[in-house]
C-alpha cells in the first residue's frame, strides 16, 4: 500500500513536470516567433534564420508531446488514486451497512460513491497541477522578461502575482455558498431519480408520477443554478486575469518603446517583450477554476469522511489474530454461550443470553418467530455486530480475528440478496471470479436450478435485469443460495432459504443443497419446520423479553430436538 501512495505521488510530480515543460515549451515558441518575425523584416540571409526557424518547429511539436505525455501521466495517477479511494469507500459501507446506515439515503449514497470520490480525484488534476504548472511558468516568464528588460520584468512580474492572488480569491469568495450546496442538491438529486424510477409503478397507479418527476424538476434546478453560479463567478475571478493580462501587455510595451529609443532594447526584441505576457498568463488565467475546483473537492471529501469515520458496529481489534484452520482438517468447532446482541440504537438486545454448540460439519436449524434474533444471529457469525458473552470459533473468540478473515470462513446466503442488472454468469462470479461455466453450471443444479437454467435463452449470458426483474421472488432466492454455494466457506449460513418457495420445490432444494454442503458446517434459519432428515437438529427461538432481570433464567433456548 505504501508503494502505491508513493507510485502515485512519483506519478503525480511527473505530470506536474511534464505539465509545466508543456506551458515552457508554449512560452518559447510564442517568444521565438515574435523573434522571428521581426528579424525575419529586416531580411537577413536566411542562414541567420535556421535556429529560429529549427527552434519553432521543435517547441511546436513539444509542446504538443508534453502535453499528451502530461494527461497520459497524470489522469493514470489520478485513477489509480479514485480506485483506492473507491475501493476504501466502499470497505467501509460492507462493514457499516449490515447494520444499517439511516444517515444517509441510498440515492445520496450513490452520490457519494461515484460522485463526490471524482470530485476530491479533480483536486489534482485541476486543482493542484494547474497550481503547479503557473507558479513555475510565472517564475521563468517573469525571469526571462527580466532579462531582456529588467522594468517589463517587474511590471510583468507584478501583473502575475496580482493575477494569482486576486482572480482565485474572489472567484472563492464569490462562489462558496454554491460550492458548498452543489454537493448536497447532486446528491438529493440523485435520491430523486432513483425513488422515482424505482418507484415508477406504484406513483402512476396513485396517480403521483406528476408530483414526483416535478420534485425531480426541482432538485435539477437548484443543482443547475449551484453549476450557473460556480461557472459566473469562475468568468468572474477569469475576468481579472484578463484585465491583469492587458496591463502587462501595456506594461510591457509601456516601458519596451522608450527602451528601443533609448537603444538600451534591441528593436527585434520588442515583439519578444510584448508577447510573453499572453504565453505566460496561459496557466494563471486557469486558477480561478482551479481554485473553485479544490472547493468542490473539499466539499466533496468532507462528505467521504462522514463515511469514512464513522463508527463502526464492530470494529476490527487493533491486532487481530491470525484465523487458524481447523487442525484435524474440516470446519471450526463453534461453541456458543451466554450470547447477547444488540442492534445499533435499539435499546435491548434482540438476542439475549442464546447457548449453542456446533459440532465440525453438523448441520443445525435455528428456527423461530419473526423478531426471535435469528437474523441477528446470522449477523453476528458474520462479524458484523458485537456481541457479549462468548463466541467462539476453534476455541478462540470471534471479536479477536478481523472481520475480513471471519467472512472468508463464514458465508451467509440472505434472503434479500441483491441481484445485479448484468447476465447471470456475472451475477454468480461474485463469489468466484475464476469460476468457468461448468462451475458455475454446477452450482445452479445444486441450488435446483438446472431446468430453469436450461430453459433460459442465453443461458449463464442472460441478463437478470434491473435489481432481478427477470427473476421470480424464488428464483432470485436460489441464485443467492447457488453464489453461496459457489464461494465454498468452511461455515454457510442459511436465511430463510425456502423463502419464496412452495413445500415441494422447497423439499428438493433444500436436500440438493445439504447434499452440496456435505463436510460444511451449516446453520439453517427459518420460521417454519424443514422436512424430516434435512438437518441433524433443531433450534427453538422465541423474541426476546423486553428488559430480562439479571437473575432471570434463560428463556431462548427452548430445546434441541434431533431430526434424524
Amino acid at each position: 500500500m505504501k508503494l502505491l501512495r508513493n507510485t502515485i505521488a512519483l506519478r503525480l510530480g511527473l505530470g506536474a513536470t511534464l505539465g509545466a515543460l508543456a506551458q515552457l515549451s508554449a512560452l518559447a515558441l510564442l517568444a521565438v516567433s515574435g523573434y522571428l518575425i521581426s528579424r525575419a523584416w529586416e531580411q537577413p540571409p536566411i542562414l541567420y534564420l535556421m535556429v529560429a526557424i529549427t527552434s519553432v518547429r521543435l517547441f511546436g511539436i513539444s509542446r504538443g508531446v508534453l502535453r499528451y505525455t502530461e494527461r497520459l501521466v497524470s489522469h493514470d495517477a489520478a485513477f489509480r488514486g479514485l480506485e483506492r479511494l473507491r475501493i476504501a469507500v466502499w470497505r467501509k459501507l460492507v462493514r457499516l451497512a449490515p447494520a444499517g446506515v439511516p444517515v444517509w439515503r441510498s440515492g445520496d449514497l450513490q452520490a457519494r460513491l461515484v460522485d463526490d470520490v471524482d470530485g476530491v480525484g479533480d483536486r489534482w488534476l485541476r486543482g493542484a497541477l494547474p497550481l503547479a504548472s503557473a507558479v513555475i511558468v510565472s517564475v521563468c516568464a517573469t525571469a526571462l522578461q527580466a532579462t531582456l528588460l529588467p522594468a517589463a520584468g517587474i511590471v510583468l512580474g507584478a501583473c502575475l502575482l496580482a493575477a494569482a492572488l486576486a482572480g482565485p480569491a474572489l472567484a472563492t469568495w464569490s462562489s462558496r455558498h454554491a460550492v458548498r450546496a452543489t454537493a448536497t442538491a447532486r446528491g438529493d438529486l440523485t435520491e430523486g431519480v432513483r425513488a422515482a424510477l424505482h418507484g415508477r409503478e406504484e406513483l402512476v397507479a396513485a396517480g403521483t408520477d406528476a408530483q414526483a418527476l416535478e420534485r425531480v424538476l426541482q432538485g435539477d434546478e437548484r443543482l443547475r443554478r449551484a453549476h450557473a453560479r460556480i461557472a459566473w463567478t469562475a468568468g468572474l475571478g477569469e475576468a481579472a486575469g484578463l484585465l491583469a493580462l492587458a496591463l502587462a501587455v501595456v506594461g510591457a510595451l509601456w516601458t519596451g518603446i522608450p527602451a528601443v529609443h533609448a537603444g538600451t532594447l534591441d528593436g527585434v526584441l520588442l515583439a519578444v517583450v510584448a508577447l510573453v505576457p499572453l504565453a505566460a498568463f496561459e496557466p494563471v488565467l486557469a486558477l480561478p477554476a482551479a481554485a473553485q475546483q479544490t472547493a468542490v473537492a473539499k466539499a466533496c471529501g468532507r462528505r467521504l469522511l462522514e463515511i469514512t469515520q464513522a463508527a463502526e458496529p464492530r470494529p476490527d481489534p487493533v491486532e487481530p489474530m491470525d484465523y487458524e484452520p481447523n487442525p484435524l482438517g474440516g470446519p471450526p468447532f463453534i461453541e456458543i454461550k451466554r450470547l447477547s446482541v444488540t442492534w445499533p440504537g435499539a435499546e435491548t438486545p434482540a438476542l439475549h443470553g442464546f447457548d449453542l454448540t456446533v459440532q465440525p460439519g453438523e448441520r443445525v436449524a435455528v428456527m423461530g418467530p419473526s423478531g426471535s434474533g435469528k437474523s441477528t444471529l446470522a449477523a453476528a457469525l458474520m462479524g458484523f455486530l458485537p456481541y457479549e458473552g462468548s463466541l467462539r470459533f476453534g476455541g478462540v473468540e470471534l471479536a479477536e480475528y478481523d472481520g475480513d478473515d471471519i467472512r472468508r470462513t463464514v458465508g451467509l446466503c440472505s434472503q434479500d440478496a441483491h441481484v445485479f442488472d448484468t447476465t447471470l454468469a456475472e451475477n454468480l462470479r461474485l463469489a468466484r471470479p475464476a469460476a468457468d461455466d461448468g462451475d458455475l453450471a454446477r452450482a445452479l443444479r445444486w441450488a435446483g436450478l438446472r431446468d430453469w437454467l436450461e430453459a433460459l435463452p442465453d443461458g449463464l449470458q442472460t441478463r437478470l435485469g434491473e435489481h432481478g426483474r427477470a427473476v421470480s421472488g424464488g428464483e432470485r432466492g436460489r441464485i443467492a443460495l447457488a453464489r453461496c454455494l459457489l464461494a465454498d466457506r468452511e461455515v454457510l449460513v442459511l436465511d430463510e432459504p425456502d423463502a419464496h418457495l412452495d413445500a415441494a420445490t422447497a423439499e428438493r432444494v433444500l436436500r440438493t443443497a445439504m447434499a452440496a454442503l456435505e463436510g460444511k458446517t451449516t446453520i439453517v434459519i427459518t420460521h417454519r419446520p424443514l422436512p424430516e432428515g434435512v438437518v441433524d437438529r433443531v433450534v427453538h427461538l422465541r423474541a426476546p423479553v423486553p428488559t430480562p432481570r439479571r437473575d432471570a433464567p434463560d428463556n431462548r433456548l427452548l430445546g434441541v430436538a434431533p431430526t434424524g
